[in-house]
């Protein structure tokens, strides 16, 4: 397989810098390109609050775009971790994050996306589901999960 456009969602956490940190190994044993993505849910959900209360579209958009300008600087600071010949591109969307990241993996012809498991409770997992999980089941390409000590993982 070659991996030659690489995918690593971040959430800003711990988590996903380790995730990056496989993705530029990846990248450099490949050939490949890392792009970033950041999708953010309160956005989203911020932004669709006008239209049910219209006075309050002025705040929101305001909002909105503290948010998204707040969501790029930060998004920019994970850039600085990928040595620039690997560097393809960092956006920001708004919306559900697994639906956004599979979306995107198939607009730009993703071969590998690089997510990094989080260890939350099994009781969480069991009624939410998880980001990586639902990416894992649905894309349209291959998945890698970087897994940590930090993790918790059940004990067999």
């Amino acid at each position: 397989m070659h991996f030659k456009k690489i995918l690593v969602p971040i959430d800003f956490s711990h988590f996903s810098k380790k995730a990056l940190e496989a993705a530029v190994q990846l990248a450099e044993c490949c050939g490949g390109k890392i792009y970033l993505l950041h999708v953010e849910e309160d956005i989203f959900h911020i932004k669709e609050i006008h239209k049910v209360h219209p006075p309050l579209e002025k705040i929101c958009d305001e909002m909105h775009k503290q948010f998204v300008g707040q969501k790029k600087r930060s998004l920019d600071q994970f850039k600085s971790y990928i040595p620039r010949n690997l560097f393809a591109g960092a956006v920001v969307k708004e919306g559900h994050a697994f639906v956004e990241i599979i979306k995107f993996a198939h607009s730009h012809g993703i071969d590998v996306i690089v997510m990094s498991c989080h260890g939350r409770s099994e009781l969480r997992h069991a009624f939410l589901g998880s980001t990586v999980d639902k990416v894992s089941r649905k894309a349209g390409c291959a998945v890698l999960i970087v897994k940590h000590k930090e993790c918790k993982f059940l004990q067999l």
